[in-house]
């Protein structure tokens, strides 16, 4: 289980495809910003962390 970079809701970092549970709630997006992934809750999650990544990161 992770986190979202920007909210800190749980989420599961793996692909829903690769497992057999379909309950969870599964990262949407996933950035790869200087060496690290980072994973979110949702697109615009995703967009608010590209805007200004080093406030997240």
């Amino acid at each position: 289980m992770a986190q979202c970079t920007v909210c800190s809701a749980d989420v599961e970092a793996s692909n829903p495809e690769e497992t057999d549970y379909r309950d969870d709630e599964f990262a949407i997006a996933q950035v790869e910003y200087e060496g690290e992934t980072y994973v979110f809750c949702s697109e615009e999650h995703r967009r608010e962390f590209e805007d200004d990544p080093d406030e997240y990161a």
